[in-house]
């Protein structure tokens, strides 16, 4: 059933009011009609199951039929994504949520080749493009997107667990650590740019408390990277 994230805002008296992109989808993709169910989700994590009543100009009324159990079906990891062209992010930005990710760092490294002038505009957009992919894999919350970071600037401080993709490193393969991780434990992973982390950079980083992971004996785009890390995590947690 299709799904829809919204503003608590959106809910009076047992209506939700759907406007915007959204309208749109509902209304000239889908091509849904009155007495049509979906499922409308709050960005804090409330469920509902709702029936199409009404199309008014540019917005769409429903009714609450009932509140549904809100299931926590992300994974307790975040992943710092060193930025690389927009195609190859965004594809990152999408699988990875689909896949449970808890939250995605961009990060400003040395081999970053993008730089983002205006970074508000760019969450803004990379927040829709999680929306979305949530929205597609029946997430019950949408990860978070946090500030563009540099390596230095990182708060670490919320981590049960660190760890940072390496090309070159050997016989460090992530089964051996994720079989450590628990559940209900925090896991930071950060994957690098077209290139790779810098010696310097990894350095700093195995100083701060992170260990390098092996990825295989074959060298991954920067995004291949990204949704291959979230897949095996996934998996070693039994998701």
């Amino acid at each position: 059933m299709q799904r829809y994230f919204i503003e608590q805002s959106q809910i009076q008296n047992q209506s939700v009011e759907i406007d915007g992109g959204d309208y749109h989808h509902i209304k000239n993709v889908m091509r849904l009609i009155i007495n049509d169910k979906v499922i409308v989700n709050t960005y804090n994590g409330q469920v509902f199951l709702c029936r199409i009543v009404e199309f008014q100009k540019n917005v769409v009324l429903l009714k609450i039929i009932k509140e549904m159990p809100s299931e926590n079906n992300h994974l307790n990891l975040d992943l710092g994504l060193s930025l690389t062209k927009k195609d190859s992010f965004e594809l990152a930005l999408k699988k990875t949520t689909e896949l449970g990710v808890s939250g995605i760092i961009p990060i400003e490294t040395e081999r970053s080749v993008v730089k983002i002038k205006d970074f508000q505009k760019k969450k803004d957009r990379f927040t829709l493009i999680c929306k979305e992919s949530s929205e597609q894999s029946e997430r019950t919350t949408l990860p978070t997107i946090y500030d563009l970071q540099t390596l230095d600037s990182l708060d670490l401080k919320n981590y049960d667990h660190l760890f940072v993709a390496f090309a070159r490193e050997e016989n460090k393969q992530l089964k051996t650590y994720f079989s450590d991780v628990k559940k209900d434990e925090t896991t930071l992973i950060l994957v690098g740019p077209e290139g790779g982390f810098s010696n310097k950079e990894i350095n700093l980083l195995m100083e701060n408390g992170f260990k390098t992971i092996s990825l295989g004996n074959t060298i991954l785009r920067a995004e291949t990277a990204a949704i291959y890390i979230t897949s095996i995590f996934r998996y070693m947690m039994g998701e």
